[in-house]
Order: structure tokens, then C-alpha cells, then sequence
């Protein structure tokens, strides 16, 4: 690889390998979401919570590819930011930046908030705020050392997380068989049915379900980060992506069903994770406490790519930029690492405890709506990116990596996400964090018109 191919035209290294990817891809996908807010999830929509995470994957899926054939399209780009501001307007791309940023922000929040309830299992004294600024000082030190570190923390934490859900699987699979027997009861596809069938909470249940559910799939569009750091991008993001549909169907679709054929999905905890809930119930020793290792190394793991992903995102939005904010956070250290935007963002979300203070035991759940409001937005935004790519560019000039059935299922992805921002609108208990926002956004695009007055002015 020559020194041109090994660093792009913004100053990154690529460090990172195709098997760094690849597990980056596979950890972006479980994380807080799936080992925690799950039992959240089922508590509202009962069995039907399968049948969330299918449609919501499907969908994901398909943002993936017309986010894919983005990043294909200019493999120098540092963000979808990026991109953004290129087919819809600079003013737009610093509003979604911002955003999108934030919304990081909040995610590291929501997963250092679960590490103060995971540690708690073994320490019930210990103050909830401790092990996740502990976790956040540790990981901004490993991220301001190289990109490569970065890559090789995640590679661990993912063959952890992954290992650890298809043991789980095959585990209560063999139970299922053999009929077996837990301290619920047998291991069985009965359980689906308790107490109300598979639709147990109506409709409405099924429709609360999905906020919990989306979050869960929040970071899966990383990848798409790691581009300008990536050794051999054109290999190893296209198959990341084309891998989606069976990580979906692997680690979400068959661990919760693994899960509901243990515990009555009415018996499911919402305080704890319904994995330690699980394995605990199988009698096997120290089962629940090898569980709870896996999901703070899971909380941990998506610290670390929240961590990675908003430092690179501030660097991108004020790249080039003018005043000293951007002159601040707008270049690389000597070891072409954001510095400075990782350093703010890590303090960012140490303000975690600040939330928990505040409202107490409801704070995973209003930082974990907020981020889902957000990613909403953002979502939305990159489709409609999408669209003007490929309006703009001539067929010639298309990669080979085109998102199928153009322009239709973009509209399609466009009304799934708008239908979805208008049920959380409607939901009371999401209301607040959808409308928060909103606002956000509206305040985003007040400061850019703010400052186009003042540059037409001098």
C-alpha cells in the first residue's frame, strides 16, 4: 500500500483492517439496546416484539444500502455529513452534523447510564455514576491513542458479544429439544402464547414497542464511519452491509425468541437484562454472572464506537471551517486523530449522572427516546441525500453498488421513518423526547439563517 492509499485527503490513517470492520459492523449492531432495553421492549409489545425487529431491520437494511452506495460513490469523504452537505446545502449538513453529533452524545449517555444498572447486579451499593466516568476516561485515553487501538478494543468486545449470543442460542436450543426445564418452567414456544397470545398488548402494545426497538439498531450505520480509515474499503464495507440481513436475523430475531421460549414474556424484567434473567434461570453456575461480564463489555464496546463516532463527527462538521470553535475542534493531532472532539465529547457524556440526578430510574429510558428522535431526523435527512445523489449523478457514472429498486423503496424508507416520528409524537410517554427534537433541529436552522444575515451583511 502506498503512502497515498494509506491516508486520505482529510489526514486519516487506514488502520483499520477487513476483519476490523467487519466485527466494528457486527458490534455496531448489539449493544445497550438488544441486552437491556429489550425487556423494555417485550413488557410493551409482548411476543409481537419479533415481529418489531423484523420490519425495523428491514428497513435498516435498506438505509444501509442507499447509505452504502454513498460512501461508495467518494471514499475520501470523512462522514455522511459529508454528503449531506454536498446534495442538500451546506446549511443542512451543519444542521444534521450538530445533530448527528448530539445524538451520539446522547447514546453514550444511554449506554454509560446502563453500566451504573449492570454493575449494580454485583454491587448494589455502589453509586450507579461511578463505573460509567471510570469507562469514559478509559476510553477517551485509548481513542486518543490510534484509530488501530480503536479497531483492536471493538474486534474483542464484538467476538465477546457475538460469541457469547450464539452460545446463548445453541444453549437454550439444545433445552428446547431435550425438553428441558428452567426455574420458569419447560423450554418451550408456549410461552408465546401466555397469558394473551402472541399480539398480547393489542395494537397499541405493538406500536409502543417499536421506539425501544429502533434504538436497539442505532449504530448500525457506524461502518459507514470507519470509511476513510478503512484499509480496503470497497471490499470490506460492501460486505458488511450485504451481511446485515443475517446479523438481524442472528443476534436480535433468534436472542429474543431464545429468551421468550425461557421466561413468560410476561415475567420478562425491565430493570435488569432479560439475558442475565435468562441463563440465571437455567441453574447453571455462575451463569447470570458470566452474562453480566458480556453485557457491561457490551455497554463498554458502544461507549467506545460512540465515543469514536463523535469525535470524528465534530471534526468533520468544523474541518476547514472559520472562528476559533472551528480552528478548535477542525484539525488533527500529530497522530491524525480529532483530539479535541473526542476530549469534549467523552466530557459530554459524563454529564450522564447530571440526567440520573434529575429524574432518577427513568433516565436510560428518556436519553434512549431522545436519541431515537434524533436518529429519526438524521435518518430521514440521509434518504433524502440519497435521492439527490442519485438524481444528480448520470448513470455513467453510478457505482456498482446501487441501492435496488430506486427511487421507490428510498419513498418507502421515507414513510416508514415519518410514520415513526408521528407515532412518537402521539405516544405520551415519548412525546417530550420527540418534540425536544424538533426543537433541536429548529434551532439548528435558526443559527444557520442567524449567520447567512451576518455574512450578507459584511
Amino acid at each position: 500500500m502506498t503512502k497515498k492509499d494509506s491516508q486520505t485527503n482529510s489526514g486519516y490513517k487506514r488502520t483499520l483492517s477487513n476483519a476490523h470492520i467487519q466485527l466494528i459492523a457486527l458490534g455496531g449492531t448489539i449493544g445497550t439496546g438488544l441486552f437491556l432495553g429489550v425487556g423494555d421492549s417485550i413488557h410493551r409489545a409482548g411476543p409481537s416484539v419479533i415481529l418489531i425487529y423484523i420490519v425495523v431491520g428491514i428497513f435498516l437494511f435498506l438505509l444501509m444500502r442507499a447509505l452504502g452506495e454513498l460512501i461508495m460513490s467518494d471514499l475520501n469523504k470523512h462522514t455522511y455529513i459529508d454528503f449531506i452537505e454536498k446534495y442538500l446545502g451546506k446549511n443542512i449538513g451543519f444542521i444534521t452534523g450538530y445533530l448527528y453529533w448530539l445524538s451520539w452524545i446522547t447514546l453514550g449517555m444511554a449506554e454509560t447510564t446502563a453500566l451504573g444498572i449492570y454493575f449494580q447486579y454485583w454491587f448494589p451499593g455502589l453509586k450507579p455514576w461511578i463505573p460509567g466516568l471510570i469507562t469514559i476516561v478509559l476510553l477517551l485515553i485509548i481513542n486518543l491513542i490510534s484509530a488501530r487501538v480503536f479497531g483492536n478494543l471493538e474486534f474483542s468486545f464484538a467476538i465477546i458479544k457475538i460469541v457469547t449470543i450464539v452460545a446463548f442460542v445453541i444453549l437454550i436450543g439444545y433445552l428446547l429439544v431435550t425438553g428441558g426445564k428452567t426455574s420458569f418452567g419447560p423450554v418451550t414456544f408456549a410461552n408465546l402464547d401466555d397469558n394473551g397470545g402472541f399480539f398480547a398488548r393489542g395494537g397499541k402494545g405493538f406500536l409502543q414497542g417499536f421506539q425501544m426497538v429502533i434504538f436497539s439498531f442505532i449504530g448500525v450505520e457506524l461502518i459507514g464511519l470507519t470509511a476513510a480509515e478503512a484499509q480496503n474499503p470497497k471490499v470490506t464495507l460492501r460486505n458488511a452491509i450485504n451481511q446485515l440481513p443475517v446479523r438481524i436475523i442472528l443476534f436480535y430475531v433468534l436472542a429474543i425468541l431464545a429468551i421468550l421460549l425461557v421466561i413468560p414474556w410476561s415475567k420478562v424484567s425491565t430493570n435488569s437484562s432479560p439475558f442475565v434473567e435468562a441463563l440465571g434461570a437455567t441453574g447453571i453456575k455462575n451463569a447470570s454472572s458470566i452474562i453480566n461480564f458480556v453485557v457491561i463489555s457490551a455497554a463498554v464496546s458502544s461507549t467506545n464506537s460512540f465515543l469514536y463516532s463523535a469525535g470524528r463527527l465534530l471534526f468533520s462538521v468544523t474541518f476547514n471551517g472559520k472562528g476559533k470553535w472551528n480552528e478548535t475542534f477542525g484539525h488533527l493531532s500529530h497522530r491524525q486523530l480529532p483530539q479535541n472532539g473526542l476530549i469534549l465529547s467523552a466530557v459530554l457524556m459524563g454529564l450522564a449522572p447530571l440526567i440520573t440526578f434529575l429524574i432518577g430510574d427513568q433516565a436510560f429510558n428518556f436519553i434512549s427516546s431522545t436519541s431515537t428522535s434524533m436518529f429519526l431526523i438524521i435518518w430521514c435527512l440521509m434518504t433524502l441525500t440519497h435521492i439527490a445523489y442519485r438524481r444528480r449523478t448520470p448513470e455513467s457514472e453510478l457505482n456498482d453498488f446501487k441501492m435496488p429498486g430506486f427511487p421507490y423503496l428510498d419513498y418507502l424508507i421515507l414513510l416508514f421513518f415519518g410514520l415513526m416520528i408521528i407515532l412518537l409524537l402521539i405516544l405520551p410517554s415519548y412525546r417530550i423526547p420527540m418534540i425536544a427534537a424538533i426543537l433541536i433541529f429548529i434551532i439548528l436552522y435558526g443559527i444557520t439563517k442567524i449567520w447567512d444575515k451576518e455574512k450578507n451583511e459584511n
